[in-house]
Formats: structure tokens, sequence, C-alpha cells
């Protein structure tokens, strides 16, 4: 899987602390004129990505090819067009596009396509690799 996006709000925090302690050593214009508002942007654009990384952690609102019949696992990906684009371009077999939220079971399920640089490579599973 492809790193969440929103995972970097920690980052943003950080660079809010290091703003209000660069500018506490400051003259108290540059504090107020450019450290203060800077702080507090990155603290609002922490916040936005904090709220969206909660909403979608765990795999929540991840879209699922899979074959119902068989209950296999194909690829997860993060957006619906993305998982239409694997499975009409790169599939090309009948398949099922899915929310992983309606189908709690599978996202414990390892992908037989992971690898989103190889779309069709196969990974070995683990009884293969022994």
């Amino acid at each position: 899987m492809n790193r969440r996006p929103y995972a970097y709000w920690p980052a943003w925090v950080t660079g809010a602390v290091v703003a209000l302690l660069l500018g506490s050593h400051a003259e108290r214009e540059v504090f107020l004129l450019v450290s203060l508002p800077l702080a507090g942007a990155e603290l609002l654009v922490a916040l936005v990505l904090a709220m969206l990384w909660y909403r979608r952690r765990n795999g929540r609102g991840d879209w699922i090819v899979w074959l119902p019949e068989e209950g296999v696992l194909l690829r997860r990906e993060w957006t619906r067009r993305d998982a239409i684009r694997w499975a009409e371009d790169d599939y090309r077999r009948p398949c099922a596009i899915s929310l992983l939220d309606e189908f709690p079971a599978m996202a414990n399920e390892v992908p037989q396509y992971p690898e989103h640089d190889r779309p069709l490579y196969r990974a070995p599973h683990l009884d293969e690799r022994s």
C-alpha cells in the first residue's frame, strides 16, 4: 500500500512549534508579524490533516477490487477512480469494486497485486516463500 496522505500532520505540528520557538527569540515586532501568523497557519493545516487522517485511518474509505465468488482480494486502492482504472486497464477480467467498509473482513487480507509500480506483479504468499 502507498503511504496514506494526511499521515504527515505531525510534521505540521512540529513546524508550528519550531516557528513559535524561533519567534520567541526574535524581537517582538518580528514575532507578531511573522512567526505568530506562520505558526497559526501551520497549526490550522495540521488540524485539518489530523481530522482527515483520523477519518481515513485503518483503511476506512478504501476501495477494493476483488472476486466475490472466491472471496479473493485482488487490489486495494485509496480512491474509487484508482480501483476502476486498475480493474479496467490492468486486470481486464470480471471482478467487483466495493468499499472496504462494506466488507470489513477483507481489511486484513493481503492483496494479490499490491505493488503500484508493477500492476500485474503477483507477490508470493507466505506459504510459497519458504
